[in-house]
């Protein structure tokens, strides 16, 4: 799915616009630290899913989770979870690297759709 396709963005900043209050300045600082850390923890999740180290995969995706609610990225919110237990419980490891790159994908496209905004 590219989001570019039909200019729907990945992303749903209420959950953010109402911890902020309708403060510009403090969205911005999130999108910022979104677009700025965000990138490197997938990179650690790639790595950690290619040397198929399980238990860091189940950590980083954690990690990942309450960003992604909090940047209301609908279409990966079950995925992130799915891998965060599969990783932890050492259950259907063969489907985590396609959903780790589907994570992957959504990320990198959001960035790219956040980066517009700022």
């Amino acid at each position: 799915m590219n989001a570019d396709q039909n200019n729907q963005p990945l992303y749903d900043l209420s959950m953010i616009q109402t911890m902020s209050g309708g403060d510009e300045a403090f969205m911005g600082k999130m999108i910022k630290l979104f677009i700025e850390t965000v990138p490197q923890n997938v990179k650690e999740l790639l790595a950690a899913t290619d040397t198929e180290n399980w238990q860091q995969v189940s950590k980083l995706a954690h990690k990942l989770k309450s960003t992604v609610d909090s940047m209301g990225i609908k279409s990966i919110r079950d995925d992130i979870r799915q891998v965060e237990s599969d990783a932890k419980e050492n259950r259907n490891l063969n489907s985590i690297p396609s959903t780790v790159q589907k994570i992957n994908s959504v990320i990198h496209d959001c960035v790219e759709q956040l980066r517009t905004r700022i």
